[in-house]
């Protein structure tokens, strides 16, 4: 998946326009930063898990602590495997000049 999909399906249950903007805007900022080398796979995962467990903390009290642990740990991986797909993309339009599809 897309990493514009997962963040709008994370997003998706949060009610205050302002906070979906925050999320996606830090979660995309990450994307560039990974995408540049600017920080280690381990620290980007930690950062997105950090901000996936406040998301899914808020927008679903009704789950318990090991509950959410799981489901942000989940989402982290996934979010950082699309990273990487999207990594290898940029790479491939920034070597052969090719705009994005």
């Amino acid at each position: 998946m897309r990493v514009t999909e997962l963040i709008t399906k994370l997003i998706s249950p949060i009610k205050d326009p302002e906070m979906r903007v925050n999320v996606a805007s830090t979660i995309n900022y990450l994307l560039d930063v990974y995408s540049s080398g600017g920080a280690k796979e381990e620290d980007i995962r930690n950062d997105l898990y950090e901000i996936i467990e406040t998301v899914i903390s808020a927008t679903m009290p009704e789950k318990t602590r090991e509950e959410i642990t799981k489901i942000a740990k989940d989402k982290a991986d996934e979010f950082v495997r699309a990273f990487k797909m999207e990594g290898l993309l940029r790479r491939a339009v920034s070597k052969y000049r090719v705009p994005l599809p």
